[in-house]
């Protein structure tokens, strides 16, 4: 909701539209009443909404005077408009219906100002810090979690964002909330918020045994060294930080912290072993961390319910996890080690588990971890990776009902089956019943990538919640839904006929090559909004009619050729949707033999692997030189790089670089891993053609832009450039919204970096963080202005990842527009929205957009 100042008449129309009509003319006295009621709200229109919201149904002269003369005596304890106002809402925060209800409320105003709150972190912190009671049944507790989000939201206090499952907190209802947590801003210190106050260090707190929760999130602390006293302290918000070392005496005088939250803190290889001081510690997220190991002291928090460890890329393993007897929640998703057998047993133990997310990469082990009963059903993602099934495919468990989140990548597996419980095995018809008890009601997402032997998806039949479905480079992948499979799941002499994809939002179909089908007759699809296809060349007609995407603006993606052809069963369907072209211009090539197809898809495998391990060596790279600045006190000059200092080592050649050695062997293990696929890489490239004929055709590509989209060789395989177009595009995209604030923040850094070089000054810890913070700054822009011959296969399935960090990187840094600028920021300002602020292209108002 906006906060704008309203004239006199808006304000009174904006209150009667929130308070309604039936309450309003429920007594002669209430119209009067209300308007002085909206004098108090000094037009603002956020003011006027909560308490409008309040007000409603309130039927009882009593309780209008009532509300009037505690504004009014609230109010004259302030002056200005916004400190008018805190009264006004915090009669809102009064009038709610429980004391619960308000501490989730003041729970809220711990996020950074203008914060996206995830619905599910904000229900996981109540829950876990006992506001909302979960111990006896956490899934009814998440149920009585979203509502009251959801009365929080009616109630104007919060603010649905457009993404999904997502809220915001409007700035004035934040200050109140703060106002009222803090006793009324006589006790500030006792709740501290400090979120993205680009803080280097813990800030200065006179008395640290009032602190109750404390938030410092989205700072640049990098270590803590200090043991202060916090007895009352509740809640600890670190997320997000620079964080690479914890003292082992930060935790000695923490006896009542529930709530530990570092996640993000990417250089963070260790917890000290004091960590089991925190007695009453039941939440601990060390998600995006580079954590190597479990301390051995986190065995003895016998208290911890939540423990969320996905993303650690450096994670071992968790052996001996199962001493957490009472762990409710444990997060494995993207976990660098698989689920095995060992790891399942244990897992068994933990009887009070009720949220499990885990990586699997053995068939057997997942078929062995679905068969448990248990364990499937509080099973909430699964990523499934490098699974060899055979001929059996494998088998999703009936009880996983609560499964969210499926991405199955790089796999071969024939056919995914829905594993009966033993309870349906007795049942005389089955047949009738499996809508109802096959039903994988909270399905959000499903992603399916270069996986073989697949023929189709019918299974999905059963996840009615399904907003988010993307198939992508699986080949033998015929339909999505089949006709015939479908026929056997459904009983239609019982009128049980399953409407699919009800809650479908995204639809993303790429590269794949066998698809004609994804339903055989027209779907509603009432909230479709997007519909992406590239590389599905018998893929010519899509379920939909003249009805379908009724309650949404569906727009179509596709290659020009195809857009152009789809078949549509009436004319007016296509007048229906916007369809717009993916450019892709691919030349004709010659035709190949299939053995040589294959080596060639082999080929463009390990160079995308090769690439991918020279981006994690870079990163290694960076963090190390970050993390031994301060003791070295030394950065490599922009030309010399690991490459330059290894042949020093090699002929003997002294290097001033200190730790240089250290380094060199931190590296040696993945420079090793890169020299055996650039191995390979030589061993299949020799079986192809000779480099010199590769690489001429290769520059045909380039040099002849007018071939026609269509261009496939024998096999039916869709040229390599239609996917390149495709990222292309995208990158352009996010250029056009991203690269203005990434230019300026990079012009602001080196002017700070210039104004360094003095004589004499020596090079402070601050100008090297800057340094490093400047190579980041370029990487980001090299990156949105990369060249489209440039966007190599292993960029293809990233860009989205990049995306997300871009937004964070931002949401962080992102520049405020001084007020005057110094002379030299002032040139380059200018110079550069010279260059950005160009006329965009008009776009082609027909129904087809290219």
């Amino acid at each position: 909701m906006d906060v704008r100042s309203l004239g006199a008449d808006e304000a009174w129309d904006l209150f009667c539209e929130r308070i309604g009509k039936v309450t309003l003319e429920s007594h002669p006295d209430i119209p009067v009443l209300a308007r002085l009621l909206v004098e108090r709200c000094r037009g603002s229109s956020l003011a006027l909404g909560v308490i409008g919201v309040t007000m409603t149904g309130k039927t009882l002269v009593q309780e209008w005077r009532y509300a009037i003369d505690a504004l009014t005596l609230s109010a004259a304890k302030f002056s200005g408009m916004e400190d008018e106002i805190l009264p006004v809402l915090k009669f809102s925060y009064d009038s709610l219906k429980d004391e619960r209800v308000k501490q989730c409320f003041q729970y809220c105003a711990l996020f950074p100002k203008d914060d996206i709150i995830s619905k599910q972190d904000l229900v996981e912190y109540w829950i876990d810090e006992g506001i909302i009671d979960g111990k006896e049944d956490r899934y009814r507790a998440e149920e009585e979690g979203y509502e009251i989000i959801g009365y929080l939201v009616h109630a104007c206090l919060l603010t649905e964002h457009k993404f999904p499952h997502s809220v915001t907190m409007p700035t004035l209802v934040r200050d109140m909330a703060l106002w009222v947590a803090s006793n009324l801003g006589e006790e500030k210190e006792n709740f501290i918020v400090k979120a993205k106050a680009k803080l280097d260090d813990l800030p200065n707190v006179k008395d640290w045994t009032g602190v109750t929760r404390m938030s410092l999130s989205g700072n640049r602390i990098k270590n803590i060294s200090c043991s202060p006293d916090c007895p009352k302290l509740t809640t600890l918000f670190l997320h997000f930080n620079d964080l690479d070392k914890i003292s082992s005496g930060f935790f000695m005088f923490m006896p009542n912290l529930m709530v530990l939250d570092l996640t993000g803190n990417i250089g963070l290889d260790e917890l000290p072993e004091e960590i089991s001081r925190l007695v009453s510690l039941q939440y601990l997220n060390l998600s995006h961390t580079n954590i190597k190991e479990l301390p051995r002291g986190l065995k003895e928090l016998r208290k911890l319910v939540h423990l969320n460890l996905e993303f650690t890329g450096w994670l071992k393993g968790i052996a001996g996890i199962s001493s957490l007897s009472n762990l409710q929640v444990l997060k494995l998703y993207g976990t660098c080690f698989y689920l095995d057998i060992k790891l399942v047993e244990e897992l068994q133990l933990l009887k009070h588990l009720k949220v499990l997310t885990v990586s699997v990469g053995d068939a057997y082990v997942w078929e062995r971890f679905m068969s448990i009963t248990r364990l499937a059903s509080c099973t909430r993602g699964v990523t499934l990776r490098h699974c060899e099934a055979g001929a059996d495919g494998i088998s999703i468990a009936a009880t996983s009902s609560r499964l969210s989140v499926l991405e199955i990548y790089e796999s071969n597996i024939r056919e995914i089956k829905i594993a009966k419980n033993v309870d349906d095995e007795s049942k005389n018809s089955p047949r009738s019943t499996l809508s109802n008890t096959w039903n994988f009601q909270h399905l959000v997402n499903v992603e399916i990538c270069k996986c073989q032997g697949l023929r189709e998806l019918t299974w999905l039949l059963f996840a009615p919640s399904l907003v988010w479905l993307k198939v992508k480079e699986s080949p033998q992948i015929k339909e999505i839904i089949s006709k015939d499979k479908a026929a056997s799941f459904m009983n239609v002499e019982a009128y049980e006929i399953i409407i699919p994809f009800l809650r479908l939002r995204h639809l993303e179909l790429e590269n794949l090559e066998e698809l004609d089908s994804i339903y055989w007759s027209p779907l509603s699809f009432p909230l479709l909004m997007k519909i992406d296809v590239f590389g599905c060349p018998k893929l010519w007609k899509l379920p939909l009619s003249s009805c379908s995407a009724s309650g949404s603006n569906l727009v179509i993606y596709g290659e020009e050729e195809w857009i152009q052809n789809i078949q549509w069963d009436e004319e007016d369907t296509k007048e229906r949707f916007t369809l717009k072209i993916i450019k892709s211009k691919v030349p004709a090539e010659h035709s190949h033999n299939q053995s040589e197809l294959e080596l060639r898809k082999r080929v463009a495998y390990l160079e995308e692997e090769n690439l991918t391990i020279k981006l994690r060596l870079e990163k290694i790279e960076m963090l190390l030189w970050e993390q031994r600045g301060e003791q070295q006190q030394y950065m490599p000059p922009q030309g010399l790089n690991m490459q330059t200092v290894v042949h020093q080592q090699q002929t003997g050649s002294q290097s001033h670089v200190p730790g240089m050695q250290l380094l060199l062997q931190q590296q040696q293990q993945p420079n090793l891993i890169q020299d055996d696929v650039q191995n390979r890489l030589q061993e299949y490239s020799g079986m192809l053609l000779p480099q010199n004929v590769i690489h001429e055709q290769r520059h045909s590509k380039r040099t002849h832009p007018e071939m026609p989209s269509t261009s496939r060789d024998s096999s039916g395989t869709v040229n390599g450039d239609d996917w390149q177009e495709k990222v292309f595009q995208k990158i352009t995209s996010m250029k056009e919204v991203y690269l203005p604030d990434m230019t300026e923040i990079n012009h602001r850094v080196s002017a700070k970096l210039q104004n360094g070089f003095l004589p004499h000054q020596e090079r402070s810890d601050e100008f090297e963080k800057l340094k490093l913070f400047k190579t980041m700054i370029e990487r980001m822009i090299r990156f949105l202005t990369v060249p489209k011959s440039d966007i190599m296969p292993a960029l293809k399935d990233k860009v989205d990842y990049y995306e997300k960090q871009l937004i964070n990187f931002l949401n962080m840094h992102r520049p405020r527009v001084a007020a005057a600028l110094q002379q030299g920021q002032l040139l380059a300002q200018t110079q550069t929205n010279a260059r950005l602020n160009k006329k965009p292209k008009k776009k082609n108002s027909n129904n087809v957009e290219k």
